[in-house]
């Protein structure tokens, strides 16, 4: 078994592309409108729904365009590991991207967060 995708929600257009392609360097692939019948079916939302796909080899990232809100606290991430991890993370200061960082112990645990608020988990490539 291998992992096709991962699904997340996001404010905007604009936004998406910003962090997606433009700051994590992901190709966007496809554009998708989702018809008010099968976001009924697979959602309980009836109403037309874009999605954007990002990709690069072994990741693909669909980005759904709403408003719709987490509740709060929301653990909903997804993880990356990187191979660039320094070269990420001062880029993200470059950019006004968030750098969240937990820390217990000796373990500290690094997340980014995108402009709609998703939190993306980072790690160094070992």
């Amino acid at each position: 078994m291998e992992l096709n995708h991962v699904c997340i929600t996001n404010k905007n257009e604009e936004q998406a592309i910003r962090f997606y392609q433009d700051f994590l360097g992901l190709e966007k692939t496809r554009e998708i409108l989702l018809p008010p019948e099968l976001s009924e079916q697979l959602f309980s939302l009836s109403r037309e729904i874009k999605a954007l796909v990002f990709e690069k080899p072994g990741l693909k990232v669909e980005v759904f365009i709403s408003d719709f809100q987490h509740a709060n606290p929301n653990f909903t991430h997804f993880g990356l590991i990187l191979d660039n991890f320094a070269e990420i993370t001062e880029k993200a200061q470059r950019s006004h991207v968030e750098l969240v960082l937990g820390k217990h112990k000796e373990k500290t645990v690094y997340f980014l967060k995108d402009f709609s608020g998703n939190l993306i988990e980072i790690k160094q490539k070992s």
